[in-house]
C-alpha cells in the first residue's frame, strides 16, 4: 500500500524584500555606474522546509516580523519565493485578509459570484451554495446594496462566508476568529471545527497560543524568517510562551488571554469568586497546602447551549502556573438556565506569591470562548513557615543508598614502624 503524499510541501524556501529609502533608490539601482546598493535587504524568510500531512492541522505561532504572514501569502500564491520550491495538492482556500479582492462598487451578490470565479467554483456551483453563503454571512438585508457601504466587519463575514463554502482540501487561515460580534465568532468556530472533524487539512496562523492548542495537532515556530521548532502544538507553544516571557519584564497588569467582551444572550459569566472550600465563604489569602475554590457562577444564553468552563492561575508575567476546564477532565456541565461551577484544588502546592486566576466560559468543545472574567480578588498566597525555596511545592522523599567500597578503592590503616 502506497504511502499518502504530503498536502503541502515547501523545501528550501526563502524571500528577501527590499526596502528603499525613497521611490527614486530603485531607480538609482538600474543605472549602469551605480556601484552600492541603495536598500536595506530584510531576510524574511530562510530556507524554510516542511510536510504538511492530509487531514493535518498545523499551527503556525512566532512575533511580529518573524515571517509568518509572507509564508502564508506563498502558500496561497499571492507572493513568490526567492530560491526553494513549494507544492500544494488539491484545492486550496485562503483567509488571510477577508475581503480582499472584492470590487468596492459592486454589490454584495455580485461580489460572491466574482469571489468564487477566482476561487475556480463554476458559476452553476456557486448559484447552488448562494443561499448557504447569504444565510452564513447574515447579510440578506445588504446583499443587494454596494460593498462600499459596508461596514469592515460586514466586509470580513462576506469575505469568511464566500471561502468556506468552497469546501477546499486546504484551509489556510490567518488570524480570522474575531470576525463580527461574539455570535458570529461562534459560528466561524463551529465551521473550522467541523472542518477539522471531516479530516480536511488546516494551516493555522494565529498570536492566540490556546486557540492552536486547541485547534492544531502540531505546530511550527518561526522567529526572524527561520524555522526555530516543529512539533507537538502543546509542546511548541509551551515552548514559545517561555521564551517570549524571558523578553519582557513582568508589568503586572491581566494578560489578555481570552475575549472580555460578551453577548448577554450568550453563555456567559455572572461572577468569579476565590472561596474557601471547608466554609463555603469568599476569601483571597491562603497559606500553602490549603484548600482552595474558584466558584464561577455561569449563566446560560437565551437559547440554552452546553458550555464548558476553565480557570487558569497566572503569575504578573503572563506564565501560566496551572489551568482546568471540565472539558479536559471530561467533566459535562449541564445548567439549562444558570449555576455555579468550582473548581476544588484540595491540597494548594503554591507557594508565596500574587496571582491572577481566570475564568471562562466556552462552548462543550473549549473551542469557542464566550466570556472571561478574573475573580474579584487575585490570589495571594502567604509566605510559608516552611523554608521551601522556588515557586511549588512538591511531595518528595529520599533515598539514601550507600555504596560499598570496591577492595582498590578501600583505605587501609597501615600500622606506623
Amino acid at each position: 500500500m502506497s504511502q499518502p503524499q504530503p498536502a503541502i510541501v515547501v523545501r528550501d524556501v526563502s524571500k528577501t524584500y527590499r526596502i528603499y529609502g525613497n521611490p527614486f533608490g530603485r531607480i538609482k539601482e538600474l543605472w549602469p555606474w551605480n556601484k552600492r546598493p541603495h536598500h536595506k535587504a530584510v531576510h524574511a524568510l530562510r530556507s524554510i522546509s516542511f510536510d504538511v500531512m492530509p487531514g493535518q492541522c498545523v499551527g503556525l505561532v512566532g512575533g511580529n516580523g518573524a515571517g509568518k504572514s509572507t509564508l502564508l501569502k506563498i502558500l496561497t500564491g499571492t507572493t513568490f519565493p526567492d530560491t526553494g520550491s513549494y507544492g500544494i495538492r488539491g484545492s486550496v482556500a485562503s483567509l488571510l485578509e477577508l475581503g480582499a479582492g472584492f470590487m468596492m462598487d459592486f454589490t454584495g451578490a455580485e461580489n460572491i459570484y466574482m469571489n468564487s470565479a477566482i476561487l475556480g467554483i463554476p458559476r452553476r456551483e456557486m448559484k447552488r451554495r448562494f443561499h448557504e453563503i447569504l444565510e452564513f454571512s447574515e447579510l440578506e438585508e445588504f446583499i443587494d446594496a454596494p460593498i462600499r457601504t459596508y461596514s469592515s466587519g460586514m466586509i470580513c463575514r462576506l469575505g469568511f462566508s464566500v471561502a468556506v463554502a468552497t469546501d477546499p482540501d486546504v484551509l489556510i487561515i490567518d488570524e480570522i476568529l474575531s470576525v463580527g460580534d461574539m455570535r458570529f465568532q461562534r459560528k466561524c468556530t463551529e465551521r473550522i471545527y467541523d472542518y477539522k472533524q471531516r479530516g480536511k487539512t488546516l494551516f493555522f496562523c494565529s498570536h492566540s497560543l490556546y486557540d492552536v492548542r486547541q485547534i492544531c495537532d502540531t505546530a511550527m515556530w518561526l522567529e526572524q524568517g527561520q524555522l526555530r521548532m516543529q512539533g507537538d502544538a502543546v509542546t511548541v507553544t509551551h515552548e514559545y510562551s517561555t521564551w517570549q516571557n524571558k523578553l519582557y519584564d513582568a508589568d503586572g497588569g491581566t494578560p489578555d488571554v481570552l475575549p472580555t467582551d460578551f453577548d448577554r444572550e450568550l453563555p456567559h459569566i455572572v461572577s468569579a469568586t476565590l472561596v474557601d472550600l471547608h466554609t463555603g465563604e469568599p476569601r483571597s489569602r491562603f497559606q500553602p497546602r490549603e484548600a482552595v475554590g474558584i466558584r464561577v457562577h455561569v449563566r446560560n444564553g437565551t437559547v440554552p447551549t452546553k458550555i464548558a468552563v476553565g480557570c487558569a492561575l497566572l503569575r504578573p508575567d503572563k506564565l501560566i502556573l496551572f489551568s482546568a476546564s471540565t472539558e479536559m477532565d471530561q467533566v459535562p456541565v449541564d445548567l439549562p438556565t444558570e449555576g455555579c461551577v468550582t473548581l476544588c484544588l484540595g491540597d494548594l502546592r503554591v507557594l508565596s506569591g500574587a496571582f491572577v486566576v481566570l475564568c471562562a466560559v466556552m462552548d462543550e468543545h473549549g473551542f469557542h470562548r464566550y466570556h472571561q472574567i478574573p475573580t474579584s480578588e487575585n490570589l495571594h498566597i502567604s509566605v510559608s513557615e516552611e523554608r521551601e525555596l522556588g515557586l511549588v511545592l512538591h511531595e518528595h522523599e529520599w533515598r539514601i543508598e550507600p555504596i560499598p567500597a570496591r577492595g582498590d578503592d578501600a583505605v587501609h590503616d597501615h600500622p606506623r614502624n
